[in-house]
């Protein structure tokens, strides 16, 4: 009975630790487009461009960070800004969407345990934009 018990604990100790394992967020930012006619992109790491009905463009991050606690990931969301895109509306015609932390050092906890950080980012354009290049996007001239 007694090994019974012992085998439920560690049964469940292991699926709680599990569970804490992995932590996981995902983010979204808007930007509208106004009369730009081009779109620049300077992302950190891989993304993927989505064409879709909207008249904006929506980046989502999704995040995934493992052997970390919850308040890492809200400091590296909230106060390093890590995986924030700014919008550099400079240009009178272009717009060009820039990672704000193109370093993404490797993180570790205060025990200088390495965690394991996922991104996957996906950037959906407007219909109506030209995919020139994994780096730009065009307005497509109106059809006649």
């Amino acid at each position: 009975m007694k090994y019974k018990q012992i085998s439920l604990l560690a049964l469940a100790l292991f699926l709680a630790s599990y569970s804490y394992g992995q932590l996981e967020k995902t983010l979204h930012q808007t930007f509208a487009l106004d009369e730009k006619t081009m779109v620049n992109f300077d992302l950190y790491g891989e993304y993927t461009l989505v064409p879709w009905a909207g008249n904006n463009i929506l980046v989502e991050t999704k995040i995934q960070l493992y052997n970390s606690s919850a308040s890492i990931l809200k400091h590296f969301i909230e106060k390093d800004l890590r995986y924030q895109v700014d919008a550099d509306t400079s240009a009178k015609q272009t717009l060009r969407l820039v990672s704000h932390d193109k370093k993404r050092a490797t993180l570790r906890t205060r025990a200088g345990v390495e965690s394991t950080e996922i991104v996957e980012t996906r950037v959906f354009v407007p219909e109506n934009y030209v995919i020139r290049d994994d780096k730009t996007l065009v307005l497509e001239a109106p059809k006649n």
